[in-house]
């Protein structure tokens, strides 16, 4: 069977693209390895989704919204809410297991869409520079499906590595990655006592001097002296100098994103399986460390487990435009802008405790052009999401869901409008994107971020 367009991943950017074509009359194929879609926000249980504003003004709009709206119907989401840690201007508290529904049922909706489960992408077939099919592998063996345009949005870039683009990965002087990390969910947290040691000891906290609402929605990085004790103890061996976690939506709950798997790659099943047991391994010494040490933990309990680990980055494509740190810095505005990111770099240290982040303004926002979208030498592939064009530095800005969102509804409409202009990727008249993007609601005009 052939389609209009073929995406390689359901994850949020995923998801988004293939909706986007759809809605416009592409049929579509989405195929995705995981029993369900939506990728490290649902298997991962990454959240709050970060970040839909600069400042005061929303800049990720369109589906994106439409699924905050709906989890908003189920009771799975808090809406945008300020940031308490003053990293970024608002946070999207989540419910990953509702996330997942709303997925399913967006996707459900749209009859020219096909979501295949279970399936690994296997190989892929170019002929001059055009993708002609992909083969997939299941417990059924493999199967071949044929498409007159490709997206990759796997995250990792494995259709476009399967199609021989080029790609970097890591930082330019070992080539580590951002290290990965498992989230887990915890309850039975007296939520209380925490806040209240944190107003004891504020000098031992990162926490935004206007944000005061901590009995509202706690965000937590710090515990620093802790830690410490616990590392001169022997009962904390993490890579780390702090404790983060996101209150969750129910009682006593949080979201621990604090475990930190170094010096492995994304795109190794030999190194994604020591990263695992790495993990399971960092799992059960935080939950003993929570108990001995932390006020407020003493009697919480493992509530739940990612299905996989988070992995912050891994192959970065080579596009006709790469971001830079330098686009990121100087807020760059781009005449071929289909995304906008207001989200700051922040570098998780690939080979140690470190965590660096850049400062902003609070109405900082920057564009992303087309092009990072668009590998070279392919007519008719696209990337969206954390394995774009772009600079280690730059991606650590780009990687986090709300923009991986953004890119998936224009490289969904891109693909639309490529085959009905009958062009390759590379001759998109993007002034017509980014007419459609705006007339969907996806992306603001210039007026809009005055």
């Amino acid at each position: 069977m052939k389609y209009d367009v073929i995406i390689a991943g359901a994850g949020p950017s995923g998801c988004m693209a293939a909706l986007a074509a759809a809605r416009l009359g592409a049929k579509v194929l989405l195929i995705e390895k995981n029993a369900y879609p939506g990728g490290s926000n649902t298997a991962g249980m990454v959240c709050p989704l970060m970040t839909f504003h600069s400042g005061n003004k929303q800049i990720v709009r369109g589906i994106a919204q439409e699924v905050i709206d709906r989890l908003a119907e189920k009771g799975a989401t808090l809406g945008h809410i300020p940031d308490p840690l003053g990293v970024t201007s608002t946070i999207t508290p989540i419910e990953p297991s509702g996330l997942r529904l709303v997925y399913f049922e967006m996707l459900a909706q749209q009859p020219n869409i096909t979501l295949l489960l279970h399936s690994f992408l296997y190989d892929a077939e170019m002929v001059s520079g055009t993708v002609t099919r992909v083969t997939v592998v299941g417990k059924d063996g493999t199967a071949s499906y044929r498409a007159k345009t490709f997206i990759d949005a796997t995250g990792d870039g494995d259709l476009a590595a399967l199609c021989h683009v080029g790609f970097d990965k890591g930082r330019t002087s070992d080539g580590y990655t951002q290290p990965m990390s498992m989230i887990f969910k915890v309850g039975g947290i007296d939520f209380a006592t925490v806040i209240a040691y944190i107003r004891q000891n504020p000098e031992q906290f990162i926490l935004h001097k206007g944000y005061t609402q901590l009995e509202k929605y706690l965000v937590v990085s710090g515990f620093f002296d802790i830690v410490k004790l616990a590392k001169a103890h022997g009962d904390f061996n993490i890579p780390r100098d702090r404790i983060l976690f996101f209150q969750g939506l129910h009682p006593g709950e949080a979201f621990i994103n604090t475990s930190r798997i170094i010096k492995l790659s994304g795109i190794s099943a030999q190194d994604q399986s020591i990263a695992e047991k790495e993990a399971a391994w960092q799992v059960e010494e935080l939950m003993s460390f929570f108990q001995k040490y932390v006020p407020g933990f003493e009697s919480c309990y493992l509530a739940a487990i990612a299905d996989m680990s988070g992995v912050r980055e891994s192959r970065r494509i080579h596009g006709i435009c790469t971001l830079t740190v330098g686009d990121v810095y100087e807020e760059r505005a781009s005449d071929e802008g289909v995304a906008v990111c207001a989200f700051p770099i922040d570098i998780h240290d690939p080979a140690g405790a470190d965590l660096q982040w850049m400062r902003r303004k609070q109405d900082f926002c920057y564009d992303i052009p087309y092009g990072v979208m668009v590998p070279r030498k392919t007519d008719n592939l696209l990337v969206t999401g954390r394995c774009i064009s772009a600079t280690h530095e730059a991606l650590a800005s780009a990687r986090i869901s709300a923009t991986a969102m953004a890119l998936g509804q224009a490289a969904g409409t891109a693909a639309y409008l490529a085959l009905i202009q009958k062009v390759g990727f590379e001759r998109l008249d993007v002034a017509l994107l980014q007419q459609e993007l705006r007339r969907q609601g996806a992306i603001p005009t210039k007026v809009d971020l005055r």
